[in-house]
């Protein structure tokens, strides 16, 4: 039986580029769609795989910022 752990989704180039983003500061979906280029639901769905895997952590409604673990993972 194999149990899914959210510790060991591997992120993707999308992924990491949103962590670059909010390790600058506190960020809006907008925001970080105008930095990287991406589309609204590209921007979305990684906020939503990152925000599961605590990567980042949702401030209030539309305002995110990146984790002790998002911070780490940029460091690798």
């Amino acid at each position: 039986m194999t149990v899914a752990n959210a510790d060991m989704t591997e992120l993707n180039e999308q992924d990491r580029a949103v962590l670059t983003v909010l390790a600058e500061g506190r960020s809006n979906p907008l925001l970080i769609r105008d930095r990287t280029g991406f589309g609204k639901g590209t921007v979305n769905t990684s906020l939503n795989r990152l925000s599961r895997t605590g990567h980042v952590t949702q401030v209030v409604r539309g305002l995110y910022r990146i984790t002790e673990k998002g911070e780490r993972e940029l460091e690798q």
